[in-house]
């Protein structure tokens, strides 16, 4: 009997962390992401991972693949299944007013619109399993707290968190519940933080706080943080629908 995870975003930074710590432990891995890069080409070869190409901004490919995902779940054995809505853009960054309406839109379909539907997907296939079954949905401190020029970035994570509470009170009254917590992870060492760092002062005000992070070697490693939530998931510690800091769970290493 094996358990199952399916996470999204895995081309780099957390989400591969995430692939990389789930099948050194024999852990069983579906991933999805824009592109399946050379590292994820290696990690398929030891027979634990199955990847699919998906950009989250196509709707019909998304169901599609979820479809596929949970053709072959659904006729195998295992001990639990979980979710992981990792996949996430920090653009666009700017006020409210300058920003394309194309990149407005990819925004709150990777952030919010994506993991909402993956999530209704996971819970209507799997409601009825008498099994051990998770969503741990990647949010951001930055939908906990405003920042000028993430506007749409915050206002999504910040969706994800309440989205997150609502399936915690929902499945309350389910006979096998799905557990469900979402966790900021930290200022994370990953192309996201060089995106930001690269952004203009006067497009990001911010921008400062988060080139010293780097500079004063205060960011986490995404390596770190992966094994740190996954080992997090396992415990008794977290409440379903509540909503985390790695910061109020972890000493810096």
């Amino acid at each position: 009997m094996k358990n199952i995870f399916i996470v999204t975003g895995t081309s780099k930074g957390l989400g591969l962390s995430f692939v990389k710590e789930l099948i050194s432990k024999g852990n069983f891995v579906f991933s999805i992401s824009r592109s399946e890069t050379p590292e994820l080409k290696r990690l398929k070869t030891s027979k634990l991972l199955v990847h699919y190409d998906c950009d989250l901004t196509n709707q019909k490919k998304l169901i599609n693949t979820l479809d596929e995902i949970f053709d072959k779940i659904l006729v195998s054995k295992f001990n639990s299944i979980t979710l992981i809505n990792n996949a996430g853009t920090i653009n666009p960054i700017g006020n409210v007013g300058i920003n394309s309406f194309d990149l407005l839109s990819k925004s709150i379909d990777v952030n919010l619109k994506a993991p909402i539907l993956i999530s209704e997907f996971f819970i209507k296939e799997t409601q009825a399993l008498n099994c051990s079954k998770y969503i741990l949905n990647i949010s951001s401190g930055a939908g906990r707290k405003p920042y000028a020029g993430w506007a749409t970035y915050c206002a999504s994570k910040a969706g994800l968190d309440l989205f997150t509470t609502c399936i915690g009170v929902e499945q309350l009254e389910e006979k096998h519940p799905v557990k469900v917590v979402s966790f900021a992870p930290g200022v994370v060492d990953t192309n996201m933080q060089v995106t930001i760092r690269n952004t203009p002062k006067e497009v990001f005000d911010s921008v400062t706080r988060f080139i010293d992070l780097k500079s004063n070697n205060e960011l986490l490693s995404p390596q770190f943080v992966a094994k740190n939530l996954l080992e997090l998931l396992k415990s008794n510690k977290l409440v379903s629908g509540g909503c985390y800091d790695i910061r109020d769970y972890i000493s810096t290493p």
